[in-house]
C-alpha cells in the first residue's frame, strides 16, 4: 500500500481508497483502511457507527474562515492527541473543504465537524448550497484553482458529497485512517 504522500509524488501509484462518486449515482463500495476497516458513506458511518469523540464549529463564509479552519484542526487534534501526520493530513483536508465551500457556494457560513469512529477520523464540511456537488478537476500547470479535491483525494482514504435532508445545502467529507492514534 502506498502513503497519502506517496501518491502526491507518484500519481500513477496504486490508490487503496474510494475516490468521488462517479456522475451516475452508483452505490460506491466501502474503502478498507490501512487498518482493515471499510468505510461506508458517510450517511452510513454516522448512523451506524458509534463516534469515539466529536468537535463542532460554525464558521463565517468568508476566505478568512480557511485559517480559522486550520486552528479548529489544530485544536481539536491537540485535545484528542492526535499523531503529526494525521494534524497535518487533516489541516490540509478541513483547508480544502473549507475554501471550496466558502470560494465555490454563497454560503453565508459554513459548519465543520471532526469525529472518529473504529480508527477512522471523519471531516464534514457543511455548506448551504445544494448547486453542484465537487469532483476531481484537472488542472493545468498555470491554473491557479482546480486542484483542491485532487489533493483530498490524495490524503484521504474516502471522500464525497451528500445533499443535507430538509436544507438547501450539502456536507462535503473526507475520511483518514488513524493509525495506532
Amino acid at each position: 500500500m502506498h502513503s497519502a504522500r506517496h501518491r502526491v509524488q507518484n500519481p500513477d501509484a496504486p490508490h487503496d481508497g474510494a475516490t468521488a462518486p462517479p456522475a451516475s449515482p452508483a452505490p460506491a463500495a466501502p474503502a478498507p483502511t490501512a487498518l482493515g476497516v471499510e468505510i461506508p458513506q458517510l450517511g452510513t458511518a454516522r448512523n451506524t457507527w458509534e463516534m469515539d469523540r466529536q468537535a463542532a464549529a460554525t464558521l463565517p463564509g468568508a476566505p478568512s474562515s480557511v485559517a480559522l479552519a486550520r486552528r479548529f484542526v489544530r485544536i481539536t487534534a491537540a485535545m484528542w492527541q492526535l499523531s503529526r501526520e494525521t494534524l497535518a493530513d487533516a489541516e490540509l483536508c478541513m483547508s480544502e473543504l473549507v475554501c471550496n465551500a466558502v470560494t465555490h457556494t454563497g454560503s453565508s457560513r459554513v459548519h465543520c465537524r471532526l469525529w472518529s469512529a473504529r480508527g477512522v477520523l471523519f471531516l464534514e464540511v457543511d455548506d448551504e448550497d445544494r448547486g453542484d456537488l465537487p469532483e476531481l478537476g484537472v488542472a493545468d500547470a498555470d491554473d491557479e484553482h482546480g486542484r483542491g479535491m485532487l489533493l483530498i483525494d490524495s490524503f484521504a482514504t474516502a471522500w464525497g458529497a451528500v445533499p443535507r435532508p430538509g436544507t438547501e445545502g450539502k456536507t462535503v467529507w473526507a475520511a483518514l485512517a488513524l493509525s495506532g492514534e
